[in-house]
């Protein structure tokens, strides 16, 4: 049974303490910093010995599952703010409150990753031994994720935690690699399982009192409401060993995987904890909690663009270690655009070659799949995104030919191109061997196609593009667009893959099919953007259209992009001066009305895009690449209700999800962690938890708490506001 969690105020504490059992149990409110927000009961603090703590997979296994509990053992525990103490007198003191195992119950061998995927888990917290429940592996590492946020490391000299006795010893907190591959697993979770208990910051005193506002709630009634799936050790499942079946096609494990990236990000991490601190003991602590979880949305995704800046391969994987720990699932990967095209193609090598910044600037085959790989190993789908007929100002560095020659007033060539030529048939074979070459290299289903502010201007002005409409019958640009889009739609399903669009398409009335999935990204009303594109293209007569300035004017001015949420890349030097987007629509300052807010017939532009049948993606009020470098963008980003539009429920459940979008205007590996983080983790509990869960102060607190994580976890993350955190000095 699926239960909210309940935001703890002091007002709270009366409230519920009629509901005690006679040995009461409190619930300090620090169970609010998870991120992203479950449903969850608690009981009493428990203590969790880490080097008497062990995981045991009882269902199916995998590398893929190894892997994580290596790289939790490392979250949890390898971090050097503390060194842990020998907790044997402690825990012969109290052995009754010692969580000894956890054991993780896979119920599918099957580690597909897709829209449908099941992230589903139970997570019961009890001694001695405690239960991680779900469908499939992916489940199991968002459960892992719930589990090293909830362990808190109390020091032993805290006066909070009077009970806990320093004892002398230090034990050892990192895995032998000499050790028997079950005795370092077993080794690594007891680090695991101690940092649960702490994040509450519970007492190990079931009667002593907090200093923060606490909720008492049964033990008992918790854990038996949240196990839907009981299963004990005689139940027909695998304990785990080596001989435990290992259902993946990897010829490179997840297991190996991790012991190369964890060097890494070791080196990297210690190198920004540089500084020699006091080292105190602690303890490892932890709530008795039930816990049943699982997202709202299927498709909680981050766009990061690596065209207008190249982001190197670790950059990424910083990004989707990040996702992670927000529970997002899909990796949207911009990966072309006008600006440079850093996508290695062995079957057309001059889109790379001289459609990069440089020969330094590209990702080859092995990045790719390494990108993909340690996506996957996070429970995190890749889906590319090849924009097209749009945005290929860099496609015609290497091929010149694919693109439109624009003309003059005089019907002469002015030396510029335009988008690619939708008349030719060599046109549509390059798209052909990008997108089955596509198709190998990124195993997910889908594949976005763009099709966004495509520059009509240049094909209305080339006199062939005009005879071939005529010869065609095709009356209106819109009805080459059509043409041009239902060519490449066939492209991608002829090689295996569903489609995502841009709204444009929609837009600008081409006939679509009722798979199509339509990604909506603009703020204001579709009427106001078609109304400023068609007085645009007007005054637009009479100046000649230019790719070269259009790149210039979106360096000098970003409002002249999608990435600015502005209508159109288009727009002019000169009509963009005197207009800044339809109707003085500005994101920054409210389009119309601020994001989540909004008076009667002012509503978002995206709420009819939402309503005409197709499936959708949203991510029009999380273009967190606008946001203001003083301010508190981050809760109208949270403020935002997807299905907020009027609607009917099956129109609602065509909603599939949403993605926040970082463009890369102004971002590259030097700032896209922190310009990105923690507020990207605002969208993904947006997406997450229950639509109900939207508490401003409450998720400023859980913000906070999981900016304090990331810099612990060694990424940097942007402060909310005035502040600290313990590890910010190491940075």
């Amino acid at each position: 049974m699926r239960r909210k969690l309940v935001s703890c105020g002091p007002n709270l504490k009366a409230r519920y303490m009629h509901k005690a059992m006679s040995s009461p149990v409190l619930l300090p409110v620090d169970v609010t910093s998870l991120i992203s927000l479950l449903q969850t009961f608690s009981s009493h603090a428990l203590h969790i010995d880490p080097k008497h703590f062990t995981f045991r997979s009882k269902g199916y296994t995998s590398s893929i599952l190894e892997a994580a509990y290596y790289r939790y053992s490392d979250l949890m525990f390898d971090i050097t703010d503390y060194e842990q103490s020998d907790s044997n007198t402690l825990s012969k003191k109290h052995k009754h409150h010692n969580i000894e195992q956890l054991d993780v119950y896979v119920y599918s061998f099957d580690q597909s990753l897709n829209l449908d995927t099941d992230e589903s888990y139970t997570l019961t917290v009890e001694a001695p031994v405690s239960v991680l429940q779900c469908h499939t592996v992916y489940g199991a590492l968002r459960g892992l994720e719930t589990l090293s946020q909830l362990i808190d490391r109390v020091p032993l000299d805290s006066t909070a935690h009077p009970d806990l006795e320093p004892t002398s010893g230090m034990p050892k907190d990192t895995i032998n690699a000499n050790q028997p591959p079950l005795q370092a697993l077993k080794q690594m979770i007891q680090n695991c399982w101690g940092t649960f208990m702490q994040l509450l910051g519970m007492s190990h005193d079931d009667n002593s009192q907090s200093s923060v506002p606490q909720i008492v709630l049964t033990h008992e009634a918790a854990a038996a409401e949240a196990r839907d799936h009981p299963v004990s050790d005689q139940d027909n499942f695998f304990d785990i060993v080596n001989d435990i079946p290992d259902h993946t096609d990897d010829s490179d494990s997840a297991l190996q995987r991790h012991k190369k990236h964890s060097k890494q990000h070791k080196s990297r991490r210690n190198k920004k904890h540089h500084k020699k601190h006091k080292k105190n003991r602690v303890q490892y602590m932890v709530n008795a909690t039930a816990i049943s979880d699982a997202p709202r949305f299927k498709h909680r995704g981050l766009l990061l663009d690596t065209s207008r800046h190249f982001l190197p391969v670790q950059n990424i994987k910083d990004h989707l270690d990040a996702m992670a720990w927000a529970k997002m699932n899909v990796f949207h990967w911009h990966i072309v655009d006008d600006q440079s095209f850093p996508f290695e193609s062995h079957h057309l090598p001059g889109l790379s070659a001289d459609g990069a910044f440089s020969a330094k600037h590209v990702y080859d085959k092995q990045d790719v799949a390494d990108i993909i790989a340690y996506a996957k190993d996070r429970g995190i789908r890749v889906i590319p995104e090849f924009d097209t007929p749009g945005h290929v100002a860099s496609w015609g560095k290497g091929y010149p030919e694919l693109l439109t020659q624009c003309y003059n007033d005089q019907g002469k060539p002015n030396g510029e191109l335009g988008p690619l030529d939708p008349t030719r048939n060599s046109t549509y074979n390059a798209l052909w061997l990008l997108f089955r070459e596509a198709a190998q290299v990124f195993p997910d289903s889908y594949i976005h196609l763009g099709g966004d502010e495509v520059p009509f201007d240049c094909w209305q002005s080339n006199p062939d593009v005009q005879d071939w409409m005529k010869a065609n019958r095709l009356g209106s640009l819109s009805q080459l667009e059509g043409y041009f889009e239902s060519r490449v739609l066939d492209l991608a399903t002829l090689a295996g893959r569903s489609y995502i669009i841009w709204q444009d398409v929609l837009d600008n009335n081409v006939t679509l099919r009722s798979d199509t999935v339509v990604h909506v990204w603009k703020w204001w009303p579709v009427a106001a953007a078609t109304n400023h594109t068609v007085s645009t293209l007007q005054s637009h007569q009479e100046s000649t259209w230019s790719s070269a300035a259009s790149l210039r004017q979106a360096a000098s001015d970003q409002s002249n992009s999608r990435s600015s949420q502005q209508s159109s890349r288009q727009i002019s030097q000169e009509s963009s001066q005197r207009s800044h987007g339809p109707t003085g629509c500005q994101l920054r300052e409210g389009c119309p009305g601020d994001i989540g807010s909004y008076s009667a017939g002012e509503e978002p532009g995206w709420f009819p895009e939402m309503e005409k049948g197709f499936r959708a993606l949203l991510s029009s009020p999380w273009y967190i690449n606008l946001g203001e470098y003083a301010g508190d963008d981050w809760a109208q980003y949270y403020a935002v209700e997807p299905l907020s539009f009027k609607g009917s429920r099956r129109q609602h459940d065509l909603v599939m999800g949403g993605e926040a979008c970082m463009w890369g205007e102004f971002v590259d590996a030097t700032n896209s962690m922190s310009a990105t983080w923690p507020r990207a983790a605002a969208v993904a509990e947006r997406l997450w938890s229950d639509q109900h869960v939207r508490d401003r102060h409450d998720a400023e607190e859980r913000l906070h708490e999981h900016r304090c994580r990331m810099l612990a976890r060694g990424l940097p993350a942007q402060p909310l506001g005035p502040g600290f955190c313990p590890q910010d000095f190491d940075f």
